[in-house]
């Protein structure tokens, strides 16, 4: 009997070490993953936005999300770059033209969880 039970708080701790392990992904795997151009998905069912977003090898993003109640659209233009660890972005009539710099982390394998100085703000995902 104690050793089921050992063998079954391991099944756990190992669960609960595979769902801690969220890893954000490196400059390397943003540029490998990217560079090609992509189509990105934003949001989803339950997220309260959803859209879609082009970004082209040439660095350039073009898209648009919209609100759950569809009563707010929002425009994502402008361009994009990798730096360092991060997806950097300038969208022009979103969060003024400034900069803003994002860590996608790993949530499945073609799904991230999106963060902004340390502040989760959405989910991307791709096929």
């Amino acid at each position: 009997m104690r050793r089921v039970a050992l063998i079954f708080a391991a099944a756990i701790a190992a669960f609960t070490t595979a769902s801690a392990a969220e890893k954000a992904m490196t400059g390397t795997q943003l540029t490998e993953l990217l560079s090609g151009g992509i189509t990105i998905k934003l949001g989803g069912p339950g997220m309260g936005y959803s859209g879609e977003l082009v970004l082209t090898a040439d660095g350039k993003g073009k898209g648009e999300a919209k609100t759950e109640d569809g009563k707010n659209t929002f425009v994502l233009e402008g361009m994009w770059e990798v730096k360092g660890d991060t997806f950097c972005r300038r969208w022009a009539a979103f969060d003024d033209g400034k900069e803003v710099c994002e860590t996608w982390i790993i949530i499945e394998p073609n799904k991230v969880r999106v963060a902004v100085d340390g502040k989760d703000v959405g989910v991307n995902s791709w096929d």
